[in-house]
């Protein structure tokens, strides 16, 4: 992402925040080369989600 804006960094925390929820479900002790393909693949979606959200709460104008 080039130039982040403000309402990017904070889409950024939202998603960073998101993904610490689905790793305290995985566990914490797990290593990310650890992770099986569903662990992983849920933790990218957690990450993408909680960016999406924070977009959309910060313009439901716009579709993200």
């Amino acid at each position: 992402m080039d130039n982040p804006g403000d309402r990017e960094r904070a889409a950024l925390i939202a998603a960073m925040k998101s993904m610490g929820g689905a790793m305290a479900g995985i566990g914490w002790h797990r290593r990310f080369n650890e992770l099986t393909d569903q662990q992983a693949a849920a933790l990218a979606e957690a990450a993408v989600d909680g960016f999406q959200r924070s977009m959309w709460e910060s313009a439901p104008e716009v579709p993200f």
